[in-house]
C-alpha cells in the first residue's frame, strides 16, 4: 500500500506534501494534494487509513478540506482489504467523496487504479466546471463493470457488459483497439477506419469506401460536446453536428474531445432507451478505459461497425431484442401481481362488497401509485435525480430500496410487519421531496400535478394522502415492479433501457381493465386462444377467491396487453407519411420569414406548429411526435440562431441550474430538451374520454420531457378529458347549424359574433403562451392564465352547448338571432345541463382557441389510432364484466344466468338500461353532427375519421391507423370522396382536391394487433386535405434552398415520393393531386418494411376517381400486378355512356357508353329464383363439361 501511495498520480507535481489534519477525522491523515492549474480549480486529495473508512469520516475529510470554498474536491482514501491495518499489504482498495455539497456521495471499495486514471482526466480538464460535470458523469457509472463506457440508452446496458465481450470478433477487436487508447481527435477516427473531408466551418464527413457514413465533430479541450459554443454560433456541438446530418442524410455523428469520443445515431427512432436524440448516446472515455475492455472501441465506432451489417447493428439488434423481453417481462407482472396487489391493499381499506364507484376510485388510486412509482424509478435511472451526487437523496432513493428488497429476497426468511408502514412511509417521503423539493437532497420542487394531494388538482392524490398500506401489502407490490428475474437471477429493473413509449404497453392495456370483486372462486380457462376468468370446478387451480378483488379487460379476459395498441412500426410510418410533410411545410415557413428578415413574425411563427391526437389513449402517438418535432426545430434553430427563442431557452437553462444549486453546471442541460420541453407546451394536443388515460399521457410526457431543476409542465391545458365527437369541432360546423341557409363561402354575422366572444380569451391564452414554467410561481401563474381563459369563453361555451345539446334531442330549435345572454340562461336549463355533463362533450374552439382564432384554423397535423367500436352495448359482454365465464356457456344457459343477475342486482340492471340510453344518444348525436357519416352501423371510427378531417387545416396532414374497410366499403365513400372526389363529379378536382396514402396490413399471428384475429386487415391512412387557401400569410420571398434541403426531413413522404408515378403514366400536371398505394397487404414485418421502404404507385386523382365512383382502394400484391390492374381500368367502364367526347378540363378524348349492365342479384336465392332455372331433363349430362351433382334439385 505504502507503494501505492507513493506512485498515485506520480507523473503530476502535488500543490502540498504535507498538508494539514486539522479537522479531519484521526482515522484519515492526508498525504498529498493536487490542484488543477485554474481559479477555483479542483482539489484531489489523497488520504490513507489503515482499514475500510467509515462513510461519516470521509465525508468529515471532505468538509475539513473544503471549507465552504467554490473549489471542488476529491477525497481519495487507500486502505487495505485484509483489515489488519498493515501498510505492506498488496491487495489494497479505495474509496472517493465529493465533488460537491450537499452531501458528497461516498463510494467505497474500488479500484485504486481505476480512481487514479478518473482523477487524471479531472485534473486535465480544462476548469472547475469540465471537471466536475466530468467526475458527475463518471461516478454516475462507478458500479459498472466496465468503466470508461457510458451509454445512455442508445444501446443495452446488459447487453455491452454481458454479450459484446463474448462476440466472436472481441479477440481481434482487443488487439487493434489496444495501441489506439492513447490516440485523440482526428488522428483517432482516422486510424478507426474512416476518410475523412470537410463539409463545414467545424463538421467534418466521415466516409467508409467512398461513401458518407457520419458526420464528425472534433472538439476543442474547452468545448463540451453538449454546451452553447460561439464556435458554432451559439449552438451546441452536438445540435450542428446533427443538423449537419439531417442535411447530409447520413445515420451517424461522432464526436470527440480529449480522451472522450461519443456515437450519436441521427436516423431518427434508433435507441432502445431513447429520449431525444441529442440525448441518446454510447460513449467511451479511453483515460479511463482498461485495456482488457479496449475492444469496445474496435466494435462500437470503427468504420466497419458503422457500416451496413457491422458489429454495431448487430449489438443494436441484440439490445432491442433485450429491451423487448424486458418490457414484456415489466408488463406482465404489473398486471398480473403489481396492480392486483395494490388494489387489494386499497379495496381492504374501502370495506367488503364496494361498489363500482368505489371500485372505480380505487382502481384510479392505485394507477397514481403506478405512475409515482415509475417515474420515480425511471427518473433515477436515467440520473434526473441526484441518485448519483447526493448522499443523502440516496438513502433514501428507490434504487436503494431495490437493492435492500433484492438482499431481503435473498435470504428467503424476512418477514414484514403486516401493521408497521415503513415502506409506505419512505416511498411518501420520496414524492413529497420531489412534489415540494427537499434542499438537503439535492431535489428542487417539481411540482406539476401527478405528486399533489390538492383535491383540486387530483382527487385521487388527496384520497391518498389518507392512506396507510401495510410492510407485508406494499413490499410484494415493490418486488414486482421494481425487481427483474433472469438467468443471473433476482436484480434492478434496468429501467435505463426502456424507452417511455415501452411504457405504453404497459398503460394501453391497464386503460383496457377495470375492477371487479369475485362472486365466486375464479379459475382461468382458455376462451377464443384468450385467457378468461371462469367459475372454478372442483379440480380446478383457484387463482381469485371469492370476495377478492381482481382486474380484467372489459370482456372478462385476464390479458396484460392493449388489444389494439399501436405498435412502433406503424407509428413511425404514419408520422413519416403525415407529421414529416408537415413539418416540412413548417420548416419552410421558418425559411422564408428568414430571408424576408420579418423576426418578429419569425419568432411568433417557432413554436406556432400543432399537433393533436384526438383519442390519445396514453399519449403513445404524442410521444413520438414530440421527438420528431424537436428533432426538426433543433436542427433548423441550431443552423438559424433566433434570439429571442435562444434567450428564452438560455433563461430557462440559468434557472434550473440555479435551482440545481451546486450539483448543476453550465454544460448539463442540452438545449434539445428545453426545446422538446417548450414543444410540448406549445405544439402538441391530446383529448381522451377516459380520465385515467389523459393522466396516463401527462405522465409520459412529464417523464419525456423532464429536465432537472425545472418543475413539470402545466399540461391541463393541452390535454383535455373529454369526448371529441360530441362537441363542436370547427367555427364552420356552428354557423351551419345556426345558419342553415348561409353560403360558407361568405363573411357570416354569426361566425363574427362567435369569434368576438373567444376572442376574449386572448390576453389570459397570450400570458399562458408566454410563462415557460420555469419555476412552481409561473405553473401556479400558467393554471391562473389557463383558468381564466376558460371562463372568458364562457359565452361561446354557452353556444357550443346548445349546439351539442340541440343534435342531441334536447332542443327542438335553437336561438334565430344572437344574443348572449339568451345562450347563456338556454344552457342552464336543467335538461341541457345533465344531457351536456353526460355528454361530456369538447368543443375544440374553446377548449383551443389560439389553433381555431387564424386565417387559417385547425391543426397542422391530426395523428392516431382512433376506437374500432359499434355505438352498441352488448348484453352478453356487459354483464360479462359482471359475470365472469359466462360467454363461453351455452346460449340458454348463459342468458339465464344473465336475467338471474339482472332480477338480484338492481342497480346493476339501471347501470346497464343507463349505458343502452348513453349508446343511442351517441348515435343520435353523431349522425347529427356528422351528416356524412354513411350507411351501416354507427362505428366510432368513421366518426373519428371525419372529425380529424374537420379538425385539419387547409393543406393540413392527418395519419390515422383504420380498418381496411375504411378505404374500400361503401359506409365511408362520403368521406373518401371528401377528400380525393369522385367520377360522379364533372371534374373530380373540383370536389376533393386533396390526397390518400394508403398501406394495408393483414393481421397474420398478430403481428399487427395481439389477440385480433388473423384475418383482420388494417389500413395506414395518410390524408392531404386540400388547400382552398393560402396555408399563411409570409411575405413574398421565395425559401432559401439550401437551408430548406438542409432541414427537410429524410423521411417525410415529399422526401420519399415525388409527383413521378413509379409505374403506369398518368400525370400531366406537375402539382396534380394524386393517391399512394403501396402493395399489400404486408404479412409480417420484414414483408412491411420490404413494401414501404420502395416507393408507392402514384396514382393521379384524376385517373383514381374513374376507377370506381365511390374512390375505393384495392388491394393489390405486388407492384407488377399494379400494370395490370391499372390497364385494365383504363379500359371503358360498362357503367358510361357510348359517346366520344372530350373533357372539358383536360381535352382528352374518352369514351362513354349511354348502356350499362347492372347485376340482378350477386346468387341466385333458393327461394326467390327457383322460376329462373331450367331443367333439361337430364341432357346436359352428355355434356363433356357437365358434373354430376351428388344432390339433383328440380324445379
Amino acid at each position: 500500500m505504502l507503494s501505492l501511495i507513493q506512485d498515485f498520480l506520480a507523473s503530476r507535481e502535488p500543490l502540498l506534501t504535507s498538508p494539514s489534519s486539522s479537522g479531519f477525522p484521526p482515522s484519515l491523515g492526508p498525504v498529498r494534494v493536487w490542484l488543477q492549474p485554474e481559479p477555483n480549480g479542483l482539489e484531489v486529495v489523497l488520504v490513507e487509513s489503515s482499514e475500510r473508512p467509515r462513510v461519516v469520516s470521509m465525508r468529515l475529510a471532505w468538509k475539513a478540506r473544503n471549507q465552504g470554498r467554490a473549489n471542488p474536491v476529491l477525497v481519495v482514501a487507500c486502505y487495505p482489504t485484509d483489515g489488519g491495518g498493515t501498510l505492506l499489504s498488496s491487495e489494497t482498495k479505495a474509496a472517493i467523496c465529493g465533488p460537491l455539497d450537499p452531501n458528497p456521495v461516498v463510494h467505497l471499495d474500488l479500484d485504486p487504479s481505476q480512481v487514479e486514471r478518473m482523477a487524471e482526466v479531472a485534473l486535465d480538464e480544462p476548469n472547475q466546471h469540465a471537471a466536475t460535470r466530468f467526475l458527475l458523469s463518471t461516478l454516475s457509472g462507478l458500479d459498472s463493470p466496465v468503466p470508461g463506457l457510458r451509454n445512455e440508452g442508445l444501446l443495452a446496458t446488459h447487453e455491452l457488459h454481458h454479450g459484446v465481450d463474448q462476440l466472436e470478433k472481441w479477440p481481434d477487436a482487443l488487439r487493434r483497439s489496444t495501441p489506439l487508447l492513447r490516440e485523440r481527435g482526428r488522428h483517432l477516427v482516422e486510424k478507426l477506419g474512416f476518410t475523412i473531408s470537410q463539409v463545414g466551418a467545424n463538421t467534418s464527413m466521415l466516409a467508409i469506401q467512398g461513401a458518407d457514413r457520419a458526420i464528425a465533430v472534433f472538439c476543442q479541450d474547452k468545448e463540451p460536446f453538449d454546451s452553447a459554443s460561439d464556435r458554432f454560433d451559439g449552438a451546441s456541438p452536438v445540435s450542428r453536428g446533427l443538423a449537419m446530418a439531417d442535411q447530409r442524410n447520413v445515420d451517424w455523428l461522432i464526436l470527440t474531445r480529449a480522451s472522450e469520443i461519443r456515437l450519436y445515431a441521427a436516423k431518427r427512432d434508433t435507441g432502445v432507451g431513447r429520449k431525444g436524440r441529442a440525448e441518446t448516446f454510447v460513449e467511451l472515455n479511453l483515460a479511463l478505459l482498461s485495456p482488457d475492455r479496449a475492444g469496445y472501441l474496435h466494435l462500437l465506432f470503427s468504420s466497419e461497425a458503422l457500416a451496413d451489417g457491422g458489429t454495431l447493428a448487430d449489438i443494436l439488434a441484440s439490445s432491442e431484442r433485450y429491451a423487448v423481453d424486458l418490457a414484456s417481462r415489466l408488463r406482465e407482472r404489473v398486471y398480473y401481481e403489481t396492480v392486483p396487489y395494490l388494489a387489494r391493499a386499497i379495496s381492504r381499506q374501502i370495506g367488503r362488497s364496494p361498489d363500482p364507484r368505489q371500485l372505480e376510485e380505487a382502481y384510479q388510486q392505485v394507477m397514481l401509485i403506478l405512475f409515482r412509482l415509475l417515474f420515480v424509478a425511471y427518473a433515477e435511472a436515467k440520473d434526473l435525480l441526484p441518485y448519483s451526487t447526493n448522499n443523502h437523496y440516496q438513502d433514501a432513493s428507490l434504487t436503494k430500496l431495490m437493492i435492500r428488497l433484492r438482499e431481503d429476497m435473498e435470504q428467503e426468511e424476512v418477514r414484514y410487519d403486516p401493521r408497521g408502514t415503513q415502506f409506505w412511509d419512505r416511498v411518501n417521503t420520496l414524492w413529497n421531496a420531489v412534489d415540494q423539493g427537499n434542499r438537503g437532497w439535492g431535489v428542487p420542487a417539481y411540482n406539476g400535478g401527478l405528486f399533489s394531494h390538492d383535491p383540486e388538482i387530483s382527487p385521487a392524490g388527496a384520497a391518498l394522502s389518507d392512506l396507510s398500506i401495510p410492510d407485508a401489502e406494499l413490499v410484494p407490490v415493490l418486488n414486482s415492479l421494481l425487481l427483474d428475474e433472469t438467468d443471473e437471477g433476482y436484480g434492478p429493473v434496468d429501467f435505463r433501457a426502456l424507452s417511455v413509449r415501452e411504457f405504453g404497453t404497459i398503460y394501453e392495456g391497464l386503460l383496457e381493465s377495470n375492477l371487479a370483486v369475485a362472486p365466486h372462486d375464479l379459475a382461468v380457462k382458455r376462451v377464443r386462444n384468450q385467457d378468461t376468468y371462469v367459475p372454478a370446478r372442483p379440480n380446478d387451480e383457484v387463482v381469485i377467491e371469492a370476495g377478492e378483488v381482481y382486474l380484467h379487460n372489459r370482456s372478462g379476459v385476464r390479458k396484460a396487453t392493449g388489444s389494439y395498441f399501436t405498435k412502433p412500426f406503424a407509428v413511425e410510418h404514419l408520422l413519416d407519411t403525415a407529421l414529416e410533410a408537415a413539418l416540412d411545410h413548417h420548416i419552410e415557413l421558418l425559411d422564408r420569414l428568414l430571408n424576408a428578415d420579418a423576426q418578429k413574425l419569425l419568432e411568433k411563427a417557432f413554436f406556432d406548429f400543432r399537433c393533436a391526437d384526438i383519442a390519445m389513449g396514453s399519449g403513445h402517438f404524442l410521444v413520438a411526435a414530440l421527438d420528431r418535432i424537436e428533432a426538426r426545430l433543433s436542427a433548423w434553430l441550431a443552423l438559424h440562431p433566433v434570439p429571442s427563442v435562444t434567450n428564452e431557452l438560455n433563461r430557462l437553462r440559468e434557472t434550473a441550474l440555479e435551482s440545481l444549486g451546486e450539483l448543476g453546471s453550465p454544460g448539463e442541460i442540452e438545449t434539445s430538451s428545453l426545446i422538446r420541453r417548450q414543444v410540448a407546451r406549445h405544439c402538441v394536443y391530446g383529448v381522451d374520454l377516459n380520465p385515467m388515460a389523459v393522466e396516463l399521457a401527462r405522465l409520459a410526457i412529464w417523464v419525456h420531457t423532464f429536465v432537472p431543476g425545472l418543475p413539470l409542465s402545466f399540461l391541463d391545458h393541452n390535454l383535455v378529458c373529454g369526448d371529441s365527437l360530441t362537441g363542436v369541432g370547427t367555427l364552420d360546423e356552428v354557423v351551419a347549424e345556426l345558419d342553415p341557409n348561409a353560403d360558407p363561402n361568405r363573411p357570416s354575422l354569426w361566425r363574427g359574433q362567435i369569434e368576438e366572444l373567444l376572442e376574449r380569451s386572448k390576453a389570459s391564452l397570450i400570458r399562458l403562451a408566454r410563462t415557460s414554467d420555469a419555476t412552481k410561481r409561473e405553473i401556479d401563474q400558467a393554471r391562473e392564465a389557463h383558468l381564466e381563459a376558460t371562463e372568458a369563453v364562457a359565452g361561446a361555451k354557452a353556444v357550443f352547448d346548445l349546439v351539442s345539446a340541440y343534435r342531441a334531442g334536447v332542443l327542438e330549435s335553437l336561438p334565430e338571432n344572437f344574443d348572449e345572454c339568451t345562450f347563456i340562461r338556454l344552457s342552464q336549463v336543467e335538461e341541457v345541463v345533465e344531457r351536456i355533463q353526460n355528454l361530456n362533450p369538447v368543443h375544440f374552439p374553446a377548449a383551443f382557441p389560439e389553433v381555431f382564432l387564424k386565417e387559417n384554423p385547425g391543426f397542422d397535423c391530426v395523428i392516431g389510432n382512433p376506437p374500432w367500436e359499434k355505438v352498441v352495448v352488448d348484453r352478453e359482454v356487459w354483464w360479462g364484466m359482471y359475470l365472469p365465464g359466462v360467454r363461453a356457456l351455452p346460449v340458454a344457459e348463459r342468458r339465464a344466468q344473465i336475467d338471474d343477475l339482472e332480477a338480484a342486482r338492481p342497480d346493476l340492471a339501471a347501470m346497464f338500461n343507463s349505458e343502452k340510453e348513453r349508446a343511442e344518444d351517441l348515435k343520435l348525436i353523431l349522425r347529427a353532427t356528422f351528416p356524412k357519416l354513411g350507411s351501416g352501423q354507427t362505428d366510432l371510427y368513421k366518426a373519428f375519421s371525419w372529425a380529424n378531417l374537420a379538425l385539419c387545416k387547409d393543406g393540413g396532414k392527418i395519419g390515422i391507423v383504420l380498418p381496411r374497410s375504411a378505404v374500400s366499403d361503401a359506409g365511408m365513400t362520403n368521406w373518401r370522396t371528401e377528400i380525393v372526389g369522385s367520377s360522379v363529379t364533372e371534374t373530380p378536382r373540383a370536389q376533393g382536391g386533396g390526397q390518400m396514402s394508403v398501406a394495408t396490413l393483414i393481421n397474420h399471428k398478430g403481428w399487427v394487433f395481439e389477440g385480433v384475429h388473423n384475418s383482420y386487415t388494417v389500413a395506414l391512412v395518410g390524408v392531404t386535405r386540400s388547400s382552398r387557401s393560402s396555408p399563411a400569410s409570409i411575405p413574398d420571398s421565395g425559401p432559401s434552398m439550401e437551408s430548406t434541403a438542409g432541414t427537410r426531413s429524410r423521411w417525410s413522404q415529399s422526401t420519399r415520393s415525388t409527383a413521378e408515378p413509379t409505374l403506369g403514366g398518368g400525370f400531366e400536371e406537375i402539382d396534380e393531386p394524386h393517391v399512394a398505394i403501396y402493395p399489400g397487404p404486408a404479412n409480417s414485418l420484414p414483408h412491411f418494411r420490404e413494401v414501404v421502404y420502395g416507393k408507392p404507385e402514384l396514382i393521379p386523382v384524376s385517373e383514381f376517381s374513374r376507377w370506381s365512383s365511390s374512390a375505393a382502394f384495392p388491394q393489390i400484391p405486388t407492384r407488377s400486378a399494379f400494370r395490370v390492374w391499372r390497364k385494365i381500368k383504363r379500359q371503358p367502364r360498362f357503367d358510361g355512356t357510348d359517346q366520344r367526347e372530350r373533357e372539358r378540363e383536360r381535352e382528352r378524348e374518352i369514351l362513354r357508353r349511354n348502356w350499362r349492365f347492372r347485376p340482378v342479384q350477386g346468387d341466385f336465392n333458393a327461394a326467390t329464383d327457383r322460376h329462373r332455372w331450367y331443367n333439361d331433363g337430364g341432357s346436359s349430362a352428355r355434356s363433356q363439361s357437365y358434373t354430376q351433382h351428388t344432390t339433383e334439385t328440380t324445379s
